[in-house]
């Protein structure tokens, strides 16, 4: 279905904003072309433009493969927690589909997700200020929650905050406060002595 030159039009101008910011967060241009459906030619003229208009030699420009190791969310308290609140806000701008995908490394990347993915991740760069998560890196999480095997989005047993866990490690289920909380005073403590334990077997909805 052929769609009206005013339609084309204005998909071709979110089609640019989108992929020029994604170059102003240092996206690689795989990333790029996957999430906006341009040519990596077109990309790389981004990148020049880019740089030229801000008076720079060249744009930053990340090489080699995308972060692939979803585990570096889990590392450190303040990791788990920003990435619980990042991953909360994909979900509240309807980045993550409701319905399982059959292959979500190729169904997920969209332009549409692409737009509310900088939504999402520049309203959580204005709320945290600095920040390790990158971009790229943002996809790489968006993708695992997504997926679903290795991390997943849910809720503290405890309070109920957001967080994001490893479905195969159950002392992961707490936020960061309440695990240190509990570690004060119980050295021992593991989520699944917590009786009627609501994450057992399933992952709970956020929204």
């Amino acid at each position: 279905m052929r769609h009206p030159p005013k339609r084309r039009y204005e998909t071709d101008l979110l089609r640019m904003s989108v992929a020029k910011k994604m170059v102003a967060h240092e996206a690689r241009t795989r990333t790029i072309q996957r999430w906006c459906g341009l040519s990596e030619g077109r990309v790389r003229e981004l990148y020049r433009s880019w740089a030229q208009d801000r008076g720079f030699r060249y744009a930053v420009r990340h090489r080699g493969p995308t972060p692939h190791q979803p585990a570096l969310f889990l590392k450190t308290s303040r990791l788990r927690s920003e990435a619980a609140a990042l991953a909360a806000l994909c979900g509240l701008y309807e980045i993550i589909p409701r319905q399982p995908l059959a292959n979500v490394r190729r169904e997920l990347p969209n332009l549409q997700r692409g737009e509310r993915l900088l939504r999402a991740y520049e309203t959580f760069l204005s709320l945290i200020g600095r920040t390790e998560i990158t971009l790229e890196q943002t996809v790489l999480l968006l993708t695992a929650v997504t997926q679903g095997t290795v991390l997943r989005l849910g809720h503290c047993v405890h309070c109920g905050a957001a967080i994001v866990f490893d479905p195969n490690d159950r002392r992961r289920r707490a936020c960061g406060r309440c695990d240190h909380r509990t570690h004060a005073t119980d050295h021992d403590f593991s989520v699944k002595n917590v009786p009627g334990d609501p994450q057992e077997g399933v992952q709970q909805s956020l929204f």
